[in-house]
Parts: structure tokens; C-alpha cells; sequence
């Protein structure tokens, strides 16, 4: 994942923008004109002949799935333009189009916590017939019941409303180096230091032990070979960026915290704060430049061998066994988030994106065909096979791709597990205090106590006239 940090509200910098800054549009055809024509697979081609202009995250999701569009266009007449972004380029790039309504773009994949924005501004339009009802028009690989349903309700439905399919179901869990913890050595060594036997952490207490023991300079040995860069026991976010947000949400979680209680923020709770000064404890033993890292350097950290564990994407994990690119094909395991105690229920942070239609789009109806297509079985499983992550139960249940990914049974446990952030309207002014508070924390610029009393103040003055939550 590939995103950069502002400072200042994405949804109030960009509106800004929308003053001085036009977008030429680029859609072209009509979905009027076309035949009506089925195809032997069902898939409609009364749109042929319409291009369709879709952005999405650059992600590997959305990097294979271009490369799968021949398909589309083959079933359906339909050309398709996939722009790819950033996170934050593609959230203004997106609010632009929506501010000025260009109509730029048709089908969008937005990241599921500004649904609640988009779809209050009716910048999306719901979908309930085609997604509720008979899908006109997809073909026979496709079918809206074989969506993950608690995935599809997360990221796509907005009170009464569905706004789309989700585009990526991506959710944190922990990564491990396996090699380091099978070898007989290592377990050795480590009951001997903390007293139990080395395993995959199920305990923050076990994990914090484990980043203590595992982090090792170069020249060290490690699993029985010398360390030609220094281990570290951990790797973790820290730069004031959402993706810290993110992470330490799943220390919070788990030790009792969130962000509201009784619909009203709870930021500098007993809870929160101990999670923040946990997760402070572990960067002594991350990289020294964990204070400007974001999932990006996270995932370089786990796929060069330079960290031995993580809480982190795991639509990241195709990259760990990516034969060209990685250092640890093969070594990494892939387990639940630790909790509190043994006996916790885990709990997995949850971070879908949605594709969803421009309400200004003149390209609705070849937009639904998109949306279903990409959620179709066929083009799904071609996801799953080049490293993507799908949205569909058939597709984590495949036995030939549970057989051969050995991160599949995780995703799917973990999606089982999975807790969404709040998607309301104010969530990008809550994340930009978020960042900033935990940044400062995790530094050593302030103390945990402190950093998250201000973003109390900061949020509660944000969320003033809107509270309680009773919708998220």
C-alpha cells in the first residue's frame, strides 16, 4: 500500500482545491447505444462500445486486475481506462471529481471509512436493486451471495443504502519469521532466557518477548547463520500517517480501548494510553527509522529479512512469497493478532475498500457490469492465483488455492475476526489527530498520556454538534 501523509483534512484541503483546479473530463460513450446482445456466459454486451474510466489504489490488487480487463472487454464490449493512485491522491483526486462534478471517473474503489462522507454528500450512488436484486446483465460467474457477507455490510453498506462490492479485503493479522522460530537452536535459547517454549506469539507479552529476543545486530547469528544486516525484532509504523493510525488501532482494540464509547470519543481512556505506551516499548526494537515509516517500509522491513514479526496487511503477504522480490519465500508464517490475555477473543483490523459509482457518471449501467465482473468467480480466482486478495467465500475455501498460498487460512480466519474503523464523515479530521498525536507519542516528543489527551480535545471540538455516534 502506497500513501501520503497530510496534514490538514484530505475532504477540506481538496474541496479548497476544487476552487482554483479542473480535471478534463475523459469518459466517452454512452451505455444507451449498444446491442443488446448476450453472450454464451451470460455477461451483457448492451453497453459495447462504452469506456468506462475507473481509479483505484495502486495496490497488487488493482495491478492484477488490469491486467485481467481483456477479459472484461472480450465478455462485455466495454473498454475500461484503470487509473491507479496512492491512498491519498486517489481520496482528492476522488473528492475533486465529486466537488466539481466532472464525472471524470465512473466506478471508484474508495477506502470503505469515507463511505459515510461520500454517501451522506451523495457522491456515490446506491446500488440496491442491482446489488439486492438480479444483477441484469452479469454473467453466470457472478454472484452477489458468494460475497464475504460481514466484509460486503463493512465496506459497502451505509445505513439503509448499498453503495457497491468491496474492491479489496484486506485485514491485518501477524507475520512471522517461521525459519527463525522452527529452529531448534533458537528454542533453545529462548526457554532458557524467558522461561516457555518459543512460538508464534498469542499474548502481547509473548510478542514483546519475542521482538526483545529476535533483535540481533549484523554479524549476529540467527537460525544458524550470520546476520549480513541487523534483525530487528519488530517492525512497525511510526511516521504521522494513517497507517500508524491503523496499526496501533489493533493494540487498542485488544487491550480494552477504542476510539468512541457510548458514542463519544474515548481517546485518552486508561486503555488507549496503555496501548500507546506498549507499542512505544516495542520500537526499541524496530529500525531506527520506524518514525518515518509507513505500511510501505513495513512490508520492505518483513519481505528483506530484516525483521523477524509484524502486525501488518495481509494483502501484503503475496509479496512475501514472491520469488522475485523477496528474501523470505517460504519462511514466513502468518497467525491471528495477539491479545491481552490468553483466552481473549482476537480481534483483526479490518481495511476494505469499495468500488462504488460516481452519482455524476453517464455510465451507470456499464459500471454495474464492471463492479460485477471484478467480483465475479473467474476473475477472482485469477486475483488469488498472482498474489491478489478476492472478496469472495468461494474463493478463500478453493482448495487448490488453500493448498498452495500458505497465508490463505489466515486471511479468511482473520476476515472471520475482523473489526471496522468508523466510517462517518468526520473520519479523515479524526485521523489526521490520530497521526499527529501518535507520531509524537511514538518518537519520544511527548508522552502517551499527553499525546492522546490532545487529540481528546482536538476531536472532541471536531466531533461538536455530532455527537453521540450512533452510526459508525
Amino acid at each position: 500500500m502506497t500513501r501520503r501523509n497530510r496534514k490538514t483534512s484530505i475532504l477540506a484541503a481538496v474541496v479548497a482545491a476544487a476552487l482554483s483546479v479542473t480535471m478534463a473530463g475523459c469518459s466517452s460513450g454512452s451505455g444507451d447505444s449498444g446491442s443488446s446482445e448476450t453472450g454464451a456466459d451470460g455477461w451483457s454486451r448492451a453497453y459495447e462500445g462504452t469506456q468506462l474510466n475507473v481509479i483505484g489504489e495502486a495496490t497488487a490488487n488493482t495491478q492484477i486486475l488490469e491486467k485481467q480487463l481483456p477479459d472484461f472487454e472480450k465478455k462485455t464490449g466495454i473498454t475500461v481506462n484503470l487509473e491507479q493512485a496512492p491512498y491519498d491522491s486517489l481520496v482528492q483526486k476522488a473528492v475533486l471529481d465529486f466537488t466539481t462534478h466532472k464525472g471524470n471517473y465512473d466506478v471508484l474503489s474508495i477506502p470503505y471509512e469515507y463511505l459515510g462522507a461520500f454517501a451522506e454528500k451523495k457522491y456515490i450512488a446506491p446500488e440496491n436493486d442491482f446489488l439486492k436484486g438480479d444483477a441484469k446483465g452479469a454473467g453466470d460467474d457472478f454472484s452477489a451471495d458468494d460475497i464475504i457477507p460481514a466484509l460486503w455490510e463493512a465496506s459497502s453498506k451505509w445505513k439503509d443504502n448499498w453503495y457497491g462490492m468491496p474492491s479489496n479485503s484486506a485485514v491485518m493479522m501477524m507475520f512471522y519469521r517461521k525459519d527463525l522460530f522452527d529452529n531448534a537452536d533458537e528454542k533453545v535459547a529462548f526457554k532458557k532466557k524467558y522461561g516457555y517454549d518459543l512460538a508464534p506469539a498469542k499474548t502481547w507479552d509473548q510478542y514483546r518477548d519475542i521482538a526483545e529476543f529476535f533483535n540481533r545486530p549484523k554479524g549476529a547469528e540467527a537460525g544458524g547463520a550470520k546476520l549480513k544486516d541487523a534483525l530487528h525484532g519488530v517492525t512497525v509504523a511510526g511516521k504521522r500517517h494513517v497507517a500508524t493510525v491503523l496499526e496501533w488501532m489493533n493494540y487498542s482494540w485488544t487491550k480494552g480501548g477504542d476510539l468512541f464509547t457510548d458514542g463519544k470519543p474515548a481517546i485518552n481512556s486508561q486503555a488507549n494510553v496503555d496501548a500507546l505506551t506498549y507499542e512505544k516499548e516495542l520500537t526499541k526494537f524496530a529500525p531506527k527509522g520506524f518514525t518515518s515509516a509507513t505500511w510501505d517500509e513495513t512490508t520492505a522491513d518483513l519481505q528483506q529479512g530484516l525483521a523477524a514479526q509484524a502486525i501488518t496487511w495481509g494483502d501484503t503477504a503475496g509479496a512475501m512469497e514472491d520469488k522475485s522480490a523477496s528474501k523470505v519465500v517460504g519462511k514466513m508464517g502468518y497467525a491471528d493478532i495477539p491479545v491481552e490475555k490468553e483466552g481473549d477473543k482476537p480481534e483483526a483490523h479490518l481495511g476494505s475498500w469499495t468500488y462504488s459509482i460516481n452519482a455524476d457518471s453517464k455510465n451507470e449501467e456499464a459500471g454495474r457490469l464492471f463492479m460485477a465482473w471484478a467480483l465475479s468467480t473467474t476473475t477472482q480466482k485469477a486475483l488469488a492465483e498472482q498474489g491478489g486478495l478476492p472478496a469472495l467465500t468461494s474463493t478463500f475455501t478453493d482448495a487448490s488455492l488453500v493448498s498452495s498460498l500458505p497465508y490463505w487460512k489466515q486471511e479468511l480466519q482473520s476476515l472471520k475476526e475482523a473489526k471496522s474503523r468508523p466510517r462517518i464523515p468526520q473520519w479523515s479530521g479524526i485521523s489526521d489527530a490520530m497521526a499527529l498525536a501518535l507520531s509524537r507519542a511514538l518518537s519520544g516528543q511527548t508522552s502517551p498520556q499527553s499525546a492522546l489527551d490532545d487529540a481528546q480535545s482536538k476531536i472532541e471540538d471536531l466531533m461538536s454538534g455530532s455527537l453521540p455516534v450512533t452510526y459508525q
